[in-house]
């Protein structure tokens, strides 16, 4: 075949000609003395910049929503702690465990979901560990005892409660809502 740039009879034989560049075989074709584009391999279609732009902020509008209607009320709720007193009413350490026991009142006009943030500490105060009781449910204008027996191999432990939060998150312990420490 000639090098030379020209319209050749189409190699693939599906138009009359193809044009040849003078290289290779260009997509340009004619049939009847019509011109049109046909290219020799079909090439993948590359998604537009645009299609790109418009699938990130679906996604992103997706999450934000998602956030707004999931995520947003149960931190709130947990933020908003309702009307309560707590009281440790028993601490006790037997040398491997300290038996817990915590009384909640509910002060608030409606039914309540709590968490309590405990810390034990020992004799130096140093801090032995951390725990949460949950108390769900609670009536307004109700009292509640729940207990725990925690882990401890000391004689002399204190027991101190570092906040009181709403529900837990999806299970999360974020640690006492702000405004309860």
């Amino acid at each position: 075949m000639s090098s030379r740039p020209d319209w050749y009879a189409d190699p693939t034989g599906r138009h009359e000609l193809r044009y040849f560049n003078g290289t290779s075989w260009t997509g340009d074709v004619s049939d009847a003395a019509r011109r049109s584009i046909d290219p020799l391999t079909p090439t993948p279609r590359r998604r537009g910049t645009r299609s790109v732009v418009a699938a990130l902020l679906a996604l992103t509008g997706v999450g934000t929503l998602v956030i707004a209607i999931v995520v947003v009320p149960r931190v709130a709720a947990y933020l908003d702690v309702s009307p309560h007193t707590v009281e440790i009413t028993e601490c006790a350490p037997d040398g491997s465990e300290v038996a817990l026991r915590v009384a909640l009142a509910n002060t608030g006009e409606s039914r309540a979901d709590y968490t309590i943030h405990v810390r034990l500490l020992d004799d130096s105060g140093a801090v032995i560990r951390d725990t949460t009781l949950e108390v769900n449910a609670i009536a307004a204008g109700s009292t509640v005892e729940t207990t725990d027996r925690l882990p401890a191999r000391f004689d002399d432990v204190a027991c101190e409660i570092r906040g009181v939060s709403g529900p837990l998150p999806f299970g999360i312990d974020l640690g006492p809502a702000p405004s309860s420490r």
